[in-house]
């Protein structure tokens, strides 16, 4: 698989508190032709051990959630989260956004701070070569066999 993308871009810092829902971190515009949007989340909070699970993360433009969204698990170090279905959406400004979990909001009432960092890419996904190929040998017990086909729409089509 061969990538084609944007540099990453810094999105945002969000601090998570216990009034938080779907929050939003910052604006990001797909550039064009883009399928997808890789997310790097960075939990900022003092080392140590800490509570957190994840939270829904999601990309909202006017067509909604075009991209789908994924589970975000927080990570100090950071950690790299793809959104995408395979279609670019229609439409390319929107905001990423970061739904925490009931039970997170539990920790953080308790004094816990949830602070992450988010940078974003969009690109687009595509198959090396622009397609994608298969090759296989048939045989009927005696030697190979060739087999005809010809291609309609994109499709390769065995003539029998």
């Amino acid at each position: 698989m061969s990538l084609r993308f944007a540099s990453w871009t810094n999105v945002g810092i969000i601090t998570v508190t216990p009034e938080s829902r779907l929050v939003t971190v910052g604006d990001v515009e797909l550039v064009p032709n883009a399928d997808t949007l890789w997310v790097r989340m960075r939990c900022t909070d003092p080392a140590g051990p800490w509570p957190w699970s994840y939270g829904i993360l999601s990309w909202l433009s006017t067509e909604g959630n075009s991209l789908g969204s994924t589970k975000a698990y927080s990570n100090r170090a950071g950690e790299v989260f793809r959104l995408g279905v395979g279609l670019p959406p229609l439409v390319r400004a929107g905001s990423l956004t970061f739904e925490p979990r009931s039970f997170n909001l539990a920790w953080v009432r308790q004094g816990n701070p949830w602070t992450l960092a988010f940078e974003a890419r969009s690109g687009q996904s595509l198959a090396s070569g622009g397609g994608s190929s298969v090759t296989f040998d048939v045989t009927d017990g005696t030697g190979p066999i060739g087999w005809a086909f010809n291609r309609d729409n994109g499709l390769a089509n065995l003539d029998i």
